[in-house]
C-alpha cells in the first residue's frame, strides 16, 4: 500500500510543479511583452531554463547568465536601431 501511495504522491507532485513552471513561464513572457524584451518571449528557451533540475547554482554561473542576458538585451536594442 505504501509504494502505491508514494507513487501517487510523486505523480501529483510532478504535475503540480509543471503547473507552477507554466505559471512562472506565462508571467515571464507577459512581463517580457510588456517591456518589449524579445529574447525572454522565446517560449522554447524559457521552458528549457525552467525545466533545469533543481540544484544550487554558484555565483560564477549566475554572473555568466547575467552577462548573457545583458548581451542579448543589448543585441536586441542594436537591432532595433539598425
Amino acid at each position: 500500500m505504501m509504494p502505491k501511495g508514494l507513487s501517487q504522491y510523486q505523480s501529483v507532485q510532478k504535475s503540480v510543479s509543471e503547473l507552477d513552471n507554466k505559471g512562472f513561464l506565462e508571467k515571464i513572457i507577459g512581463k517580457a511583452a510588456l517591456y518589449d524584451i524579445a529574447f525572454l518571449q522565446n517560449r522554447a528557451m524559457m521552458e528549457t531554463i525552467l525545466t533545469l533540475p533543481d540544484q544550487s547554482i554558484d555565483e560564477k554561473t549566475i554572473l555568466k547568465f547575467e552577462k548573457l542576458f545583458l548581451w542579448l538585451y543589448q543585441t536586441q536594442e542594436e537591432a532595433k536601431l539598425s
